[in-house]
């Protein structure tokens, strides 16, 4: 990705650009000091935190589900725009309430806000750019995303003082700026071209789809596994150290290494390996990362875990948006993303509430919840590396994928065959050498 290469995208590109930096500079003034917040101010217990946050994806996935449907039918941008002011509802709700119950109504509102927002935004970004121009968009996306994150967390550390809670408010404010935002700029209905008119059962044809079922369904373990960092990480330190709030600084630190590290795990990494290689590898590095919580006692150990855990993290998060972007269909991209969102959803909902659990039963035998993350990466790897590598209708939707004439430049993908500059090598066919250049055949 070089400076030509984002030249050639237009201005509805970076308003949406604009819109992934705000939507995490919110979200991650929350995020990593929810759980803190909830345990320490609202009192919850480690069983209520974790249904709390499972409230939130759960209610991501039907929010997905309509964002999906609604942004293909009746245009992306007032989709967008409504997802950002019922997420500020629930993110000021935050800031307001302490009773369990409305603590799940508020989660519900965030969660759904959540859900129409980002599966929109995905999908308006990959209808906006052109094919050769996909790539760029995507990693400009991932950047994006990073610069909010680590502004957030250093808006947390030096300007929020006395109680937490005045971050909720923040984010709400935030996310109304970017509602605004997206009506304002954004193009009406679906760009320059007519939103498509899809029948009410468009998604019975994505359900037919075995490859992209099965590939969903060994993501709801991964996203339950992934899920964990962010229940697990905060309670930790509200343990261990003196100011909890403070653990706002890993996530911040975590996307400075993404920032900086991505293209060299891209270029280097996972374009010379199996894409589910990857991603298995991937697995490895999120269930130690997690389960390496045990042994932190001080804030430089929260850093080394979650350092582990962001290797996994930028391993998998490119490979899984490249596989679904090869298993879907060009008029159905909406909803593809949208029920990928589910599977997150689904995922994230499964792995918090049984977190919490085996959280609340590690205050008994406190090797348990790391123990269980770290086996249950290893079982993944071997899961994605030796079952779903090796199950054959998704290996020939991967080799059909690889041969479309209209993929993007540079993306990550399988090659069927020994091109010049394969990614992703395929089969019998060898793959390049980390850290050295293949010469041209």
């Amino acid at each position: 990705m070089d400076f030509k290469e984002i030249s050639k995208l237009e201005k509805p590109m970076f308003i949406l650009l604009l819109g992934v930096l705000l939507s995490h500079l919110g979200s991650y003034m929350v995020t990593p000091i929810l759980p803190i917040v909830l345990r320490v101010e609202g009192g919850l217990t480690l069983v209520q935190i974790g249904s709390v946050l499972a409230a939130i994806a759960i209610s991501f996935q039907i929010g997905s589900i309509l964002g999906g449907f609604l942004a293909d039918r009746i245009g992306r941008r007032f989709i967008i725009g409504l997802g950002a002011f019922i997420a500020a509802g629930g993110l000021i709700g935050f800031g307001l309430f302490t009773s369990y119950l409305l603590l799940l109504l508020t989660a519900v509102t965030l969660g759904i806000g959540n859900g129409l927002n980002a599966p929109s935004t995905k999908a308006a970004i990959a209808a906006l750019a052109s094919k050769e121009n996909q790539t760029t968009a995507f990693s400009l996306r991932g950047i994006a995303a990073n610069v909010g994150i680590v502004i957030a967390g250093l808006t947390v550390f030096f300007f929020i003082t006395g109680t937490a809670k005045i971050a909720f408010w923040i984010a709400g404010i935030i996310y109304i700026v970017l509602g605004v935002k997206s009506w304002l700029l954004l193009p009406k209905n679906c760009g320059d071209a007519p939103c498509p008119e899809l029948p009410v059962g468009a998604y019975k044809a994505v359900l037919k789809n075995k490859p992209f079922l099965v590939f969903g369904g060994v993501g709801i373990l991964i996203w339950a596994l992934y899920a964990q960092l962010s229940l697990a990480l905060p309670l930790r330190a509200a343990e261990i150290l003196p100011d909890p709030k403070n653990v706002s600084l890993i996530w911040t630190i975590n996307s400075i290494i993404v920032i900086f590290s991505q293209g060299f795990v891209t270029t280097w990494i996972i374009k010379r390996l199996h894409p589910l290689t990857a991603m298995g590898v991937g697995m490895l590095f999120i269930g130690f990362g997690v389960g390496s919580l045990y042994w932190s006692s001080a804030f430089i150990h929260l850093v080394f875990s979650g350092a582990i855990f962001i290797i996994g993290e930028m391993l998998i998060m490119p490979t899984i948006d490249s596989t679904v972007s090869q298993l879907s269909r060009a008029d159905l991209i909406g909803i593809f993303f949208a029920l990928a969102n589910v599977v997150s959803g689904l995922g994230e909902a499964f792995g918090k509430f049984v977190g919490g659990n085996l959280l609340a039963l590690g205050t008994k035998a406190a090797y348990l919840p790391w123990t269980v993350y770290s086996i249950t990466g290893i079982l993944l790897f071997f899961e994605v590396v030796f079952l779903l590598k090796r199950w054959k209708p998704l290996e020939l939707a991967l080799q059909a994928a690889a041969n479309k004439p209209n993929k993007p430049n540079h993306a990550p993908r399988v090659s069927s065959g020994p091109v010049q500059h394969p990614s992703h090598p395929f089969g019998s066919w060898i793959p390049e050498v980390f850290l050295r250049k293949r010469r041209n055949t």
